[in-house]
């Protein structure tokens, strides 16, 4: 019998993502990844979650795993929903100090208003992205 070759996508809500913790999470993207799998998710990481994500990938490089490329499209925010945004970013990085003061680190992050495609390196050959979209080449 033939082996079929083809490319998996997942799609994930982001509140199964926000239900978990920050290395929960990345723990979670980078199993589907490694298992071959394309993220997509409706939400995007912040800055900060995206750059540990990075980090924790480049730990686990090797020639099985080259590593993974993410594309984020963020929805703008005006008016009353971006000072909100600004408010929950400041409450989780208060919410963080104060757990790291009595010795806890919760870590906990909610996605933002988005899109995010997650995906093994060997898999997608190239990103193109624009203000308000992204394309994706893939290689099977």
């Amino acid at each position: 019998m033939k082996k079929l070759k083809g490319l998996k996508i997942d799609f994930v809500s982001s509140s199964i993502l926000d239900r978990k913790t920050k290395q929960k999470r990345i723990n979670f993207i980078l199993n589907k990844v490694k298992n071959g799998s394309i993220l997509i998710t409706d939400g995007v990481l912040n800055y900060a979650e995206e750059m540990d994500l990075i980090k924790e990938t480049m730990r686990k490089v090797d020639n099985g795993f080259p590593g993974i490329e993410v594309c984020g499209l963020k929805k703008p925010t005006k008016g009353l929903n971006s000072m909100v945004e600004r408010f929950t970013d400041q409450k989780e990085k208060i919410q963080n100090f104060f757990s790291a003061l009595r010795g806890r680190k919760i870590e906990k992050t909610s996605l933002r208003n988005g899109l995010t495609l997650i995906g093994p390196a060997k898999v997608i050959r190239e990103i193109k992205k624009n203000p308000n979209s992204f394309s994706v080449l893939t290689e099977v």
